[in-house]
Order: C-alpha cells, then structure tokens, then sequence
C-alpha cells in the first residue's frame, strides 16, 4: 500500500479525469446510436400488419396498453439497459475481469469526490432556477460520472462489494437515462422530433407519465437524477456497514478479489489473539501488511496482463546451506582410520551442527614437503619443483607437463 496522504489520493483522482475520454465518447454515441434505434425500430414496427402497434394489450386501470408500448419496454428500456451495463462492466474491468489499474487508489474514498462535488453545485442551481434544460443536461453529465466512480470505489473497498449489486445500479440508472430520453424525445426541434413522434414515442411516453401519474418535466428530472441518487444512497449504505466492520476487528477469515483492498485497521487491545492477518488485524502492522499484499506491483501486473493467481517462488531468495569440508593430512599427521576417524568427523560435525548444513568430510594424504608448486614424476614417485625442471634428477625420465 502506498503512504501517500489522502490529499495526494485526491489529486490523483482529479488525474484520472484525463484517461476517461471513453465515458464523453460513449455518452455521444450511446445518445446517437439509441435515436437511431428508437426511430428505427418504431418506424419498422407501425409498418408491420395487422396494425400491432395500435392493438390494445391490456388495460391497467383506465390506461389502455397498446402492443407498441409492450414493445418498448423490452426493446427501448430493458435490451438497451442490459447493453449499457454490460459495457460499462467491460470498460472498468481487464483482461482478468478485476477494476483496471487507474481506480486502484489506496484510499478509495476520494474516486466519487469530484462529480459528487458537481452534482452538488447543479443539484443546488436545479433548485434555484427550476430544471430548465442545460441544468438537466450538465445534471445527466454528472449523475453518470458519479455513477461510473461510485462503481469503482464499489468494486475496490472490502465492505458491500457485490459485483452483482453494480450491474444492477448501471442497469437500473441505463433504464432510467433510456426514459428520460424517450421523453424530451417528441420536444425536440427538427427532423428528429418529427421522426421520434412518427414512431410512437409520443403515445408511448403519454402511457407511461399517465400510469405515472406525473408531468413530463417532473418525470425527467427525476429521471436524469436517478444514478446519482442510486450512488448517494450506496454510498451511504457502504459507509455505515464499513463502520460496523471496522468495530469487529478483527475478522476471522476475510476474503477478498484481487481488485479489492483491505482498510486500514485501528490498532485492537488484544494483540495476541491468534488467528491469520485479516483487514481487521490486531495490529496496525497487520492492516498495513494486508493492505500492501492487497494492492501491490506484482498484483498489479498479473491482473492486467497475467492469468496467475497463486504465490510464485523467487528463485533470486533461494540459498544453499550445504558446507564441503576437506581435511589433509601430512606424513607427520597419520590418516585416522577406525573409531578414530569417525570420532574426527563426528567431533566436526558437531561443531558445524549449527551450520545445518550437509557435511562432507573428505581426507587427503599430502607427502611431508609437498607444495603446490611440485610436480610428481611419474617413473619414481619423486617430487620435482615445476621452475624450470626438464628430467627427473632421480631417475632421469623426462618430465610430462
């Protein structure tokens, strides 16, 4: 875990503001591409006989369901909504399915600050001034944001992680996005107003704001707060469980993904309680170390490009402890044999006992006199210095070098 102080993890936050081109991208062409969709599909659906669009399903209370109605709850909420988390999901995930690299912030808390800041400040002039539409607009802008970074702060802290819960809120708040839509959809000047109430979106927005039973521009400033209310409220759910886990240290085995940290724990009073390092340690050593196994450079790397998940040996750490011991002898120190050498070696073995290591006691008998420097002749056995020495002086055999 890095050491680095939440004002530096604040910065860091506003930083990653430059890698999310994506999410300005893909809100232009999700806007455009679901126009399309919708006048599409519409327009093919009113050509289709006997009049589908226009045969009443069924009746809830006084409002009639038409077939074009049904239809576009599945095509022009649900399927949309699901394809919006879907993608959402594969652009915060890697290749190993864990939150890529720019939101593994140490302090998690700072990734929601600047769009929640944001939608604070438009919350407040939506509130003075009325939900004209650029309020609603820079509103939508914010909301997704806070979404997309409550969903990362969701998917990196231990406590109230579901991944499951976050496909949910990107589903629910891309449903939400899909109607609000739909509803400024007929009001729009040009062409495209025109082609969105030749498809039936007019009747299809009057059916739902009268089962509703709200105006269009109440319905679409709810609609247009709708992810940064779902982010609010998880935000403040995982706030007060966090707290509440945070008082339980420490945990007995806690488990966690790979793109998940642990908190930092407050020191606990029982320090020798048995049990493994746990987010809840009872000691701010154990946070700490579990905390900086949770998020390391090794970890990094294999999440993002890796498909290990198990602990790797280093063979740079591995020492050999075995020890060789040769002992000479001269003419003038007989080679014990018998119990007198196995005493030898065991009186040396135990004197190297802490050593741990394996033991090799290898005896070599050196004539009395002999040195490095000497060459032996191979007829007679006698030793010749190597200096300048061609023949034998004993024997005269010629010396092989």
């Amino acid at each position: 875990m890095s050491d680095r102080p939440p004002a530096a993890e604040l910065r860091r936050s506003v930083a990653v503001l430059a890698t999310e081109w994506w999410l300005a991208a893909g809100g232009l062409a999700g806007y455009l591409c679901y126009g399309l969709w919708v006048v599409g599909t519409g327009l093919a659906l009113g050509a289709l006989p006997p009049g589908l669009a226009a045969t009443t399903v069924t009746t809830v209370g006084s409002t009639p369901v038409t077939g074009l109605v049904v239809f576009a709850a599945v095509a022009w909420l649900l399927a949309p909504a699901a394809a919006a988390a879907w993608l959402l999901d594969r652009q915060l995930s890697n290749v190993n399915g864990n939150l890529v690299s720019q939101y593994r912030i140490d302090h998690p808390g700072v990734l929601p600050a600047p769009s929640g800041v944001l939608m604070l400040v438009v919350a407040a002039v939506a509130v003075a001034v009325g939900p004209r539409p650029p309020v609603l607009a820079v509103m939508a802008v914010a909301g997704v944001h806070l979404l997309v970074r409550t969903i990362a702060f969701g998917r990196r802290v231990y406590s109230v992680s579901p991944k499951p819960l976050f496909s949910v809120l990107s589903g629910v708040s891309g449903l939400a996005l899909a109607a609000a839509w739909l509803v400024h959809a007929p009001g729009l000047p040009g062409t495209v107003g025109e082609q969105a109430a030749a498809a039936g979106v007019g009747s299809v927005v009057e059916t739902g704001l009268g089962l509703a039973g709200v105006g269009s521009g109440t319905a679409l400033g709810v609609l247009v707060a709708v992810p940064a209310l779902l982010s609010g409220l998880y935000l403040v759910v995982q706030t007060v469980v966090a707290r509440r886990v945070r008082a339980q240290a420490p945990l007995a085995n806690p488990v966690k993904r790979a793109e998940q940290r642990y908190p930092i724990m407050p020191p606990v009073a029982d320090s020798s309680r048995p049990g493994p390092p746990s987010p809840n340690g009872s000691s701010q050593s154990a946070a700490s170390t579990a905390s900086s196994e949770s998020e390391s450079p090794d970890e990094r790397a294999t999440d993002d490009a890796g498909d290990t998940t198990g602990d790797t040996d280093d063979a740079s750490e591995v020492t050999t402890d075995d020890s060789s011991h040769t002992r000479v002898f001269t003419t003038d120190e007989p080679i014990p044999d018998g119990d007198d050498a196995t005493a030898t070696v065991a009186g040396d073995a135990q004197e190297d006992e802490e050593d741990d290591g394996w033991i090799d006691d290898t005896a070599i008998f050196s004539p009395e006199g002999a040195s490095s420097s000497d060459d032996e002749c191979g007829a007679c056995g006698e030793e010749i210095p190597r200096e300048s020495v061609t023949f034998c002086p004993n024997c005269g055999e010629r010396i092989r070098r």
